[in-house]
């Protein structure tokens, strides 16, 4: 797949198909592992215009899914995500642009639990083009770090070693395939 730059995207409205989309994350555990999860339910929107590209999106916190329910429960509480009072983390782009080695990136904000922090997302723009269906498509696959403490994510334990629990630095992973709007 050849990087399309967002002056070469079709006008229009692209709404995030959830079906061919993913936003996921990693974090490290006990210094030990890497364990990664996924958000299942969120929703977005690309707009092209002009050479630029608008991304915005949500994610339903509830949705969290790490492969282990009782981990689950703990991140959709008030230690962590707070799901019940904070049922959204939103994204919202300030700027896309080509970058170095033929990549995208995406500068932005995103807000956890209320606190909103710039965070810059790279990654690439997949070719556009038909579906099957004949549906107009663009994709795009980023990654970007943030710190969880800086959103009030702070639980935490320090283990006989020394190492933490849960690390403070969590990669953000988002795959998009989005489809034009009639």
């Amino acid at each position: 797949m050849s990087l399309i730059t967002p002056e070469a995207t079709q006008a229009g409205t692209y709404n995030v198909d959830p079906s061919h989309s993913n936003v996921g994350f990693a974090v490290r555990h006990m210094g030990i592992a890497t364990v990664r999860g996924n958000f299942n339910k969120f929703a977005g929107t690309v707009e092209a215009a002009d050479g630029k590209l608008t991304l915005s999106g949500t994610v339903e916190t509830a949705s969290i899914d790490t492969g282990d329910e009782q981990r689950d429960g703990h991140l959709q509480s008030p230690e962590f995500f707070d799901a019940a009072q904070f049922p959204q983390i939103t994204f919202s782009s300030t700027g896309a642009e080509a970058a170095a080695d033929g990549k995208i990136k995406l500068t932005g904000e995103i807000t956890i639990k209320d606190v909103t922090k710039p965070i810059e997302l790279v990654g690439e723009l997949a070719e556009n083009g038909q579906d099957p269906w004949g549906n107009d498509r663009i994709g795009f696959e980023v990654e970007g770090k943030i710190d969880r403490r800086e959103f009030g994510l702070v639980w935490n334990q320090t283990l006989p070693n020394g190492n933490l629990l849960v690390a403070n630095e969590v990669k953000l992973v988002v795959s998009v395939s989005a489809v034009k709007a009639a």
